[in-house]
Order: C-alpha cells, then structure tokens, then sequence
C-alpha cells in the first residue's frame, strides 16, 4: 500500500514574470526568478543560496505547467539543488482573482502539485537521494507560494 508521510514545507518568493514567449512555436511561457526560499521539516533546515527559476508553461488547455531550478543551503552548510519539471497547476476563478490581487488561497482553491527531485551529497540527507515525493501546493500571499512536501513510504 502507498502512504504519504510529510517532510517539510517549501516556501518561496518570486520577482517577474519577464514578457511572455507568446506566438512562440514551443508554446508561452513565462519566467520567474525565484528570490526567497526555505525548506523546513522535522530532518531539514534549509534557505535559498542563489536565486533559481521557474519557467511556467501556459498550456492551451488552461494548465500551467511548471519548470523550477533552485539551490539551497541547509543550516549545517550542505548544499541541495532541488528542481522539479512535473508540475501543474489547474487554475480555479479563486486562484486567478487571489493571483492577481496578491491574496493567499487555501489548498482547496486550486489544484497545484508537483513532484520535487532532490540532489544532495552526504550520508545525513540522503533519504532526499533515495526517495520519491509528492507536494500539494497553494499561494501563501503577494508572490509567494508554499508547498507541503511527502515522502512516498
């Protein structure tokens, strides 16, 4: 039987969009520079090192479908690089109106996951090597988003 257990939450703050790629063969997209992260769970305490991105593909079947690089530091000065291509977001009337205001949603008031990949070295983090994760996600306030992160067991 598959179970989730939560790990962590991840919070972010992003700057942008630069102008969209719209009219582009490969489909719009626009792009995030990613400011502000923390990474905190019961076995992790990490924040952002260099700003990252997160490429946003705006499907024409209305899904937005995220493309995020970012690169942390954990409190013990362990370098992560977290990155994930399997994200999606299915936007609701609440998640546009709360996108546009700067306003937080709760979970419910849209379908956001993704599926984040870790790469780390070291024996203390290597159940992030070793394992597969799934987050929910929601917007926390004016740019900014959080995810709740679980381990797949």
């Amino acid at each position: 039987m598959i179970c989730l257990e939560y790990e962590m939450t991840y919070r972010e703050m992003i700057d942008g969009p630069l102008p969209s790629t719209k009219g582009s063969p490969f489909g719009e997209c626009l792009c995030w520079k990613i400011t502000a992260v923390t990474l905190i769970g019961p076995r992790i305490n990490a924040k952002i090192a260099i700003p990252g991105t997160d490429w946003m593909r705006l499907g024409v079947d209305g899904i937005r479908r995220q493309d995020l690089r970012a690169q942390l530091v954990t409190d013990d000065g362990v370098t992560i690089l977290l990155h994930y291509d399997t994200g999606l977001i299915r936007a609701s009337e609440i998640f546009l109106k709360a996108l546009a205001e700067g306003t937080e949603t709760m979970w419910a008031d849209q379908y956001m996951r993704m599926v984040p990949e870790f790469i780390i070295g070291g024996e203390k983090y290597a159940w992030l090597n070793q394992s597969l994760f799934l987050a929910e996600g929601r917007l926390a306030g004016p740019r900014e988003i959080e995810y709740s992160i679980y381990r797949v067991v």
